[in-house]
C-alpha cells in the first residue's frame, strides 16, 4: 500500500490502495492465512473420515 495523503490518494490506481491477495487489505495477511489454513484442515478432516468410513465398511461386506 502506498503511503500518501488522502488527496493524493484519490488520483491513485486501485494496484497502490489495496493488498494483492485474498480479501484485499479488509483482513490482515495473519487473519487470511489463519482462514486458508482452517478450511484446508477442515477439508482433510472430512477425507479421512470418507477414507476410515470406507475402510470399516470394506471388510464386513467380504
Amino acid at each position: 500500500i502506498t503511503y500518501a495523503r488522502p488527496r493524493v490518494l484519490t488520483n491513485l490506481s486501485k494496484r497502490h490502495k489495496t493488498v494483492t491477495r485474498s480479501y484485499g487489505g479488509s483482513r490482515c495477511g495473519k487473519c487470511v492465512r489463519m482462514r486458508i489454513v482452517r478450511a484446508f484442515l477442515i477439508e482433510e478432516q472430512k477425507i479421512v473420515a470418507k477414507v476410515l468410513k470406507a475402510q470399516q465398511l470394506g471388510p464386513k461386506t467380504k
